[in-house]
């Protein structure tokens, strides 16, 4: 027993400290994907030269020169101080006050467009990923949505709040969060008053942010309802008013006192379980599956041990052997935004960032207006039969296979591949892929919301954006020539995972037809310049469009 507790120990002690660890491209990759938003075929190379030490520690130290932020301005009504209003009505020029309104709206949502266009800008070229991934990820713990906020101002500045303490201190974030604007009214605290306490905010705390559901009683949600009530904002920024507040003694998880909204939080934090539940949730994020009851005490106490810094828990587990074990490399897929920009990073290609601000939107994952408290489901929630022929269409514009216009309308490309549009059979794993690169959406998803987009990029110019992208080039860097090596070639180069023999024989037999679809025969293809660039753009998108394709 004593022997068994002491290989315990030993084992605890080795993970998260590299050791056991076999570093190698396989990993750095994994750790790439999943740290950040993917990488091209050299990042992953330098990263293999860093060792798993280095690489952790680069990506956890993040850039020496941080990019100029995002300059945001009050734009909506509410958020303006009474001087603003007063100015923008005397520069209205005879306009009535329901036109002003209407301008500050139309101004306030073009906002927060270009905030997202901003932040996918960041996710796409950024030296920092792991702190967008982290921010993507607060942003789907503490969900906040616009469509009831209604403030470009005040979710702008919550997303910038999220990314400056990215990597901190989770009561750090929790107390900012709890007096922050957007999530004030996002939940209701805004008109949490002694008289009538609003308990929405204080039962997600709860249930959503630390404690998870039936780890609590009614009566601690009253008593945390109380504890807050008080805490709200006013033009964009947080307001105690004590008039408001409940200074009654209150019992809140067997703690009695004159207890406000701060004690709640530090209660709540000297909980197990909100370690468990934060660590439980970290792992599941990175991973992909929630992890056993052993190692979820070993992260809760790692938490508990360091003041719940996120910093250190996100070392111990990139070096943890058990987050590049097989079952967890490759199996996650990926989320809109995930699927968008990993491959735009890995093609190394620089889309119009409103483009994929859409594109993500129409699969499922519009930013700053997740679908309910608790964010996006995320999971195989995201394959649909739908998502996975808009994704093709996608990833088809990312290569330069599908026009723009094609994307937006839901129609076949002139362009495209040639074939009937089939479906190839599907091997046991689910739809293999398109028969040929013209793909639909059967369901009409993408005309609704390409339609802005689209008009957008059309007036901005960009609609005519090209890929530079040369797919003979890198074929023959990897020293290809057979149409077997070739495809081999282009599938290491563009996806996250292996593919089986099967899948390899199916794409041979694309890569076959296409060249008999373009008359081409079978002399070496990267000989055919031109041709070889069209067939080899195509086959892209067929990989592209594959099950593999969805996973990292």
């Amino acid at each position: 027993m004593l022997m068994n507790s002491l290989l315990l120990s030993l084992a605890i002690g080795l993970a998260g400290s590299g050791e056991g660890l076999e570093w190698n491209a396989r990993n750095a990759e994994h750790l790439l994907n999943r740290a950040g938003f993917g990488a091209r075929r050299e990042q992953i190379e330098d990263f293999v030269e860093l060792g798993a030490r280095g690489a952790v520690a680069r990506l956890l130290e993040g850039p020496r020169v941080e990019p100029d932020p995002f300059y945001v301005e009050p734009r909506a009504p509410r958020d303006l101080t009474r001087t603003q209003r007063a100015s923008m009505l005397g520069d209205a020029e005879g306009q009535t006050r329901k036109d002003m309104v209407r301008r500050l709206k139309r101004d306030d949502q073009m906002q927060l467009l270009d905030y997202k266009s901003w932040w996918l800008e960041r996710m796409l070229a950024s030296e920092d990923p792991l702190r967008e991934r982290m921010t993507l990820f607060w942003h789907g713990t503490f969900t906040t949505s616009n469509r009831d906020v209604k403030s470009s101002y005040e979710m702008v500045r919550q997303n910038q709040f999220l990314r400056e303490h990215a990597l901190g201190r989770f009561g750090e974030l929790l107390d900012g969060v709890s007096r922050d604007p957007a999530m004030l009214e996002y939940l209701d605290n805004d008109s949490n008053v002694r008289s009538h306490p609003n308990e929405n905010f204080a039962r997600e705390l709860l249930e959503l942010f630390t404690l998870g559901e039936g780890n609590y009683t009614e009566d601690d949600v009253r008593a945390a309802a109380r504890a807050f009530t008080g805490w709200t904002d006013h033009q964009g920024e947080f307001k105690f008013r004590p008039r408001q507040h409940d200074f009654g003694r209150k019992t809140f998880l067997g703690v009695e006192g004159r207890l406000n909204g701060a004690d709640v939080i530090r209660i709540l934090l000297e909980q197990e379980l909100c370690a468990k539940r934060l660590a439980g949730r970290l792992i599941a994020y990175f991973e992909g599956e929630a992890p056993r009851e052993a190692r979820l005490e070993e992260y809760a106490s790692e938490l508990l041990e360091t003041d719940y810094d996120v910093r250190a828990f996100l070392e111990k587990l990139f070096l943890d052997p058990r987050f590049y074990r097989d079952e967890v490399v490759g199996n996650r897929i990926a989320g809109p935004v995930d699927f968008l920009v990993g491959h735009a990073r890995r093609l190394g290609v620089r889309p119009p960032e409103l483009l994929l601000v859409g594109g993500a939107a129409a699969l499922g994952q519009s930013l700053m207006e997740p679908p309910n408290v608790k964010g996006w489901e995320g999971g195989q929630s995201w394959i649909t039969t739908s998502s996975l022929m808009l994704r093709g269409n996608l990833a088809g514009f990312l290569v330069g296979a599908v026009e723009l216009s094609d994307v937006a309308n839901g129609s076949e490309s002139d362009d495209a591949m040639a074939g009937d549009g089939a479906s190839a059979m599907d091997d046991g794993a689910g739809m293999r892929g398109p028969a040929s690169g013209r793909l639909r959406d059967p369901d009409g998803l993408s005309p609704q919301v390409f339609g802005s987009v689209f008009e957008g990029l059309r007036g901005s110019g960009r609609i005519r954006w090209t890929p530079r992208l040369n797919f003979s080039w890198r074929v023959k860097q990897a020293g290809a020539i057979s149409d077997e090596q070739i495809v081999d070639a282009m599938c290491a180069d563009l996806l996250a995972i292996e593919v089986g023999a099967d899948t390899l024989e199916y794409l041979r037999t694309v890569l076959e037809e296409q060249r008999r679809d373009d008359g081409v025969g079978f002399r070496n293809l990267l000989d055919l310049e031109a041709d070889a660039e069209r067939i080899l753009r195509r086959l892209a998108h067929v990989i592209l469009s594959l099950p593999e394709a969805q996973l990292h």
